[in-house]
């Protein structure tokens, strides 16, 4: 049988930005060319390597971690991901900062994070929904610069929330697709009614935060997102668990050269313009 990670190319758009303090701008690395790894302080200590991950509702310490860092459970929720659903422990940090951002007292899964970390052991945790909803920002793929806004003076291809207020929910076609910078590829819980050609004899093994699931691979032959059109995009299809409830599958922030975000106001902007200066 083949066997391969799913893995798109971003596409090339020109970002034009105004320049900010330096201290509103962090340098990213991409882990597999498409994870964003920003440095994080927990409680102080550090740097830590963490995962941005607009996929996920809460943030992540891994289970070493939080023990080095003395954190104590103090609950247990369930967590669902591409591969199910898994029982997970709730603790607090007293301080998490990003940059010159930071936020106090924010609960945290401490999980083993197994399928995040077969594909960057150096991953020592998640920033999810429940820090990044509390700042406006853009990430440039381009640049690999995580940059912090004082406003939303962008212009571009703006993408509402789902009405949960979380997810950032794409609709193309019989589509919805959630915006995933934790994901490394487009994944499809359905499939039916799409223009696909698949491998019979393929598998794809996929990585998510609490392990690793397996799908079936193939290419779609055309996604329209906004005003950007992509041809032959590799796809990975999975089981209809966990998310597929939810939506009918994820795209990975590298489709775009850069997305604002802005959770206070409901939107994103793909390929955002910075807008001219009067």
């Amino acid at each position: 049988m083949g066997r391969r990670w799913t893995k798109l190319a971003a596409a090339t758009l020109v970002l034009l930005s105004a320049p900010l303090p330096a201290d509103d701008e962090i340098g990213f690395r991409l882990a597999r060319k498409q994870l964003v790894i920003v440095p994080v302080l927990v409680d102080g200590r550090g740097p830590y390597e963490f995962l941005l991950d607009t996929g996920s509702t809460m943030s992540v310490v891994d289970l070493a971690l939080a023990s080095d860092l003395g954190l104590k459970p103090l609950q247990e929720t369930v967590l669902r991901t591409a591969s199910g659903i898994e029982r997970i422990s709730v603790a607090r940090v007293e301080r998490l900062d990003v940059g010159s951002r930071s936020t106090r007292t924010l609960l945290v899964l401490c999980s083993e994070m197994n399928g995040v970390r077969s594909l960057d052991e150096n991953i020592r945790g998640i920033l999810g929904y429940n820090f990044l909803s509390r700042f406006r920002h853009t990430v440039d793929y381009r640049r690999r610069k995580l940059r912090f806004e004082h406003d939303s003076a962008v212009e571009g291809t703006r993408v509402p929330f789902d009405a949960s207020g979380r997810s950032i929910v794409v609709a193309t076609g019989p589509l919805r697709l959630q915006l995933d910078t934790g994901a490394t590829g487009v994944f499809l819980f359905r499939a039916e009614g799409l223009d696909i050609e698949t491998d019979a004899r393929a598998i794809a093994r996929v990585s998510t935060s609490n392990g690793v699931g397996v799908g079936k691979p193939g290419w779609l032959r055309r996604l329209v997102i906004g005003d950007a059109s992509f041809h032959r995009v590799p796809v990975t299809l999975m089981p209809q668990t966990g998310l597929a409830e939810r939506v009918d599958g994820l795209i990975p922030g590298t489709l775009f050269d850069s997305i604002y975000f802005d959770y206070e106001s409901g939107f994103v902007v793909l390929n955002p313009r910075r807008r001219p200066v009067p």
